[in-house]
């Protein structure tokens, strides 16, 4: 009986404060995994249906700084591109459903050095070598957008 109240406690008290469950981990909600730390996502690649490009074919390396002010900094070798706000919510794709539902999704104006749908589904996979960050286009599956692929520096 004490483990069940325990439980429903626990329950109540984590949906009362607003929480969300991000994989193993129950974040707080408007938890922005992208701007925690000090460092930037750099650029390893984008894959289109047609190709794909990376840094040594662009000529140039693209880092992404995502602020804790939903401001987004588009960095070509280092060097302010542009900066953009974004914004995080959960949702669908109307054009390439997924068989949970609602994904996380990412929204802000693409770098049109590097084409994409503004609206993305975005996961961070952790790994013993680092952490990757994926941004899919919502349309990436009917061939109107891409899926690119960085790694986290810490700085």
């Amino acid at each position: 009986m004490k483990k069940a109240l325990l439980l429903l406690l626990t329950s109540a008290l984590l949906s009362a404060t607003g929480c969300q469950r991000e994989g193993d981990e129950v974040q707080p909600s408007g938890y922005d995994a992208l701007a925690l730390e000090n460092g930037h996502w750099e650029w390893e690649g984008t894959a289109y249906r047609t190709g794909r490009r990376t840094p040594a074919t662009e000529g140039f390396t693209r880092q992404l700084v995502f602020g804790a002010d939903k401001q987004l900094i588009f960095q070509h070798d280092r060097r302010l591109n542009k900066k953009v706000t974004y914004a995080l919510s959960m949702g669908t794709l109307p054009s390439c459903p997924t068989p949970s539902g609602t994904v996380p999704i990412i929204s802000y104006e693409t770098d049109s050095d590097l084409p994409n749908n503004d609206r993305k589904t975005y996961s961070i996979t952790k790994t013993p070598a680092g952490q990757s960050l994926t941004l899919t286009g919502e349309d990436a599956c009917i061939d109107a957008g891409a899926t690119e692929s960085y790694r986290w520096v810490k700085e």
